[in-house]
Order: C-alpha cells, then sequence, then structure tokens
C-alpha cells in the first residue's frame, strides 16, 4: 500500500477514516468514503488540515480551525469560505431548484457542530497513532458521550414556527416537521416529540469497557 499511495497519505490515512465517520465520529451525510483520499491528493488546503489532525500535541484552536478547512473541502467550498457561510449556499441553491422539501441533513455542517466534529476525529486519529487514557472524557455512568454542538438546531423563534398539530403518527409529509426536514419536538401539539415516528430514537452508548 505504502508503495502505491507513498509514505505521507498512508500516514494520513487514520484521519482519512475517521473524518468522514467511523465507529466514534460522525458520518457526513450522503459523502463517499473515497472522496478524503481523492481531495489529499488534489488539494493541498485538505492535505495541510490532514496533517494537523496527525500530529501531537496540537491545541484546540488549531484542531477546530483544520477541521473546518478539511470540511469546506470536503463540501467543495471555496479560499474564503466558513461552513456558515457554505451551508446557506447549499440551502439557497437547493430551495431555489428542488420541487422537494430541503432535508437539513443533506447540508454542511455548521461550524458549531462541525468543532465537535473535529475534536472527536482528532482524538480518535490520536489514539489509533498513539494510544491514550481517554479519562478526562469519561463521563459519571463510566460511558463515554458525545457532545454534537453547543447551539440549539435552530434559532429559538424558528423552532416555535415549525410544529405540527398531527392527530396520526406523523409518519406522512402531512406533518409539519417532516416536511420540513425537522424531527418533532415538546413544541408539537398533539405528539410533544415522544412516541410519533418522527421523533428522535435515543441510541444507547456502548460501554466504554466493552
Amino acid at each position: 500500500m505504502k508503495t502505491h499511495l507513498g509514505s505521507l497519505i498512508c500516514h494520513l490515512l487514520p484521519f482519512l477514516h475517521a473524518i468522514n465517520g467511523c465507529d466514534t465520529t460522525s458520518r457526513l451525510f450522503g459523502m463517499a468514503k473515497g472522496l478524503p483520499l481523492k481531495k489529499i491528493k488534489t488539494d493541498a488546503d485538505f492535505k495541510t488540515a490532514a496533517e494537523t489532525f496527525c500530529t501531537q500535541g496540537k491545541t484546540t484552536a488549531d484542531i477546530i480551525a483544520s477541521g473546518e478547512k478539511a470540511l469546506i473541502s470536503l463540501f467543495g467550498g471555496r479560499a474564503g469560505d466558513t461552513l456558515d457561510m457554505l451551508r446557506y449556499k447549499h440551502y439557497w441553491e437547493k430551495v431555489t431548484s428542488s420541487i422537494t422539501t430541503v432535508q437539513v441533513r443533506s447540508l454542511p455542517p455548521t461550524s458549531a457542530a462541525a468543532k465537535y466534529h473535529s475534536l472527536r476525529v482528532y482524538l480518535q486519529v490520536q489514539d489509533w497513532i498513539d494510544t491514550l487514557a481517554i479519562c478526562s472524557l469519561r463521563c459519571g455512568d463510566g460511558r463515554l458521550d458525545p457532545l454534537t454542538t453547543d447551539l440549539p438546531p435552530a434559532p429559538e423563534l424558528l423552532l416555535k414556527m415549525i410544529r405540527c398539530n398531527c392527530k396520526s403518527d406523523c409518519r406522512s409529509k402531512r406533518c409539519t416537521c417532516r416536511k420540513h426536514g425537522l424531527e418533532c419536538s415538546l413544541a408539537c401539539g398533539e405528539c410533544k416529540g415522544i412516541g410519533c415516528l418522527n421523533s428522535p430514537s435515543p441510541e444507547p452508548l456502548a460501554d466504554y469497557n466493552d
């Protein structure tokens, strides 16, 4: 493999795997696993960002900045773009060209969500390169509890505006929340985001010691 890809790309393979989703990091919706490998061969900025993740002792600020640059590259952004700008551009393009509802999950992540994704990726890459003790992330119940963002999914005013009053199980596009690509929430008149077919499905976290 080293003969075919070269020693540098082989060194960066842990990042190329983790950035687009593995067992401990979030998958980027709709993105092929081979895209990071293609980018590393053609995009110098993406390669520089990848090297940050494969280097020990990087600061949180370095990781967040490099992670955003890498994600901007993967989502087809240009120099000077931010993820939030790119997210808006993608949303606007979809709204003006699509005849169906825009799926929020198909957009680039917000900068706030990308920050935590980047930190998870860095931790996983460093653990693969040189196993670390992850005691600082261990919760009181002995499990790892990933943070996805430190911001609400949308402005509070918007969340209050988008809610459903379905009398059924919210399975069809007649459900206002489903129509806008949102899960039902406590703001909904009937289901309250609990038990309907459009409510969040909590997933049990695997025990860290397993």
